[in-house]
């Protein structure tokens, strides 16, 4: 069975299928009644990042700007 991972900005809901992670409506979500509950589902934010994320942005950020002073 589908599994609901967290609620996006918009509204959509990731799933998980498995193989696949693919956001639906949230009205889909509830009217298919997967697990757990919407309610209980975190938010997600896609400007959110983890530490380690972060790290490899500011790694990424610093190449970047390297490049662009020797040019």
């Amino acid at each position: 069975m589908a599994n609901g991972l967290y609620l996006m900005p918009d509204d959509t809901v990731m799933v998980d299928y498995g193989r696949k992670k693919i956001p639906i409506p949230l009205a889909q979500y509830k009217a298919n009644g997967y697990r757990p509950p919407f309610y209980t589902l975190a938010r997600h934010d896609k400007a959110r990042t983890s530490a380690v994320g972060e790290a490899g942005l500011e790694d990424r950020l610093a190449r970047v700007g390297r490049k662009s002073r020797r040019h």
